[in-house]
């Protein structure tokens, strides 16, 4: 079997995670994907509580 990898520039790495809203107790996880050509940095994905 092949195996490939990605390009160094590509590979997705852990952004933030932003922390759980005070008080809160139904909250829900998401992951969000994030790239912008101008910065020529690594996508990367977010977590959010809402």
């Amino acid at each position: 079997m092949v195996e490939l990898t990605l390009p160094k520039n590509s590979q997705i790495r852990v952004g933030k995670t932003w922390p759980k809203p005070e008080g809160a107790k139904n909250t829900r996880k998401f992951q969000i994907y994030r790239w912008s050509p101008e910065d020529g940095e690594n996508p990367q994905v977010d977590t959010y509580f809402v």
